[in-house]
């Protein structure tokens, strides 16, 4: 079922895990203020806007995005869908590893005195990156098998 999904629009596909990643972090990453009611936001991206009105407008623009791009990819060009989904892996990758830095920040897990500290979290964001490549080559790879038939 999954691959099937998949084979529709694998392209789309390959950078879906970043992007999810990322506008989830972007909302749970929020502070405890934002959480009641207040007006801070914390996001640099053009969600800022959607997050400052609320998370359920952030959730509905992120789902209205997804199904934007869905359609952008289905229609246009190699090249273009090549463009898009190595500028979104990149964008969305550096983005919600942004995030996951500040978490292990708050959480003390990376703290600039700790060696330790620094290594353990450079090595979890290069597995979270390693991760990142493989689905998008697992989807890359439908996408070169479906263009053989």
């Amino acid at each position: 079922m999954f691959k099937k999904l998949l084979n529709k629009n694998p392209l789309f596909f390959a950078f879906l895990f970043p992007a999810l990643v990322d506008g989830i972090i972007t909302l749970v990453g929020q502070s405890s203020d934002y959480w009641q009611g207040v007006k801070v936001v914390n996001e640099a991206s053009p969600a800022y806007y959607f997050l400052l009105i609320s998370p359920w407008f952030y959730i509905l623009g992120g789902v209205i995005w997804f199904a934007f791009w869905y359609l952008i990819f289905k229609k246009v060009k190699d090249s273009v869908k090549f463009f898009f989904m190595f500028l979104f892996i990149a964008g969305h990758s550096w983005g919600s590893s942004t995030w996951i830095m500040k978490m292990f920040r708050d959480n003390h897990i990376y703290t600039l005195d700790n060696r330790l500290s620094i290594i353990f979290a450079w090595s979890l964001l290069i597995v979270y990156f390693s991760l990142i490549a493989l689905f998008a080559s697992y989807c890359l790879e439908i996408y070169t098998q479906s263009q053989k038939h």
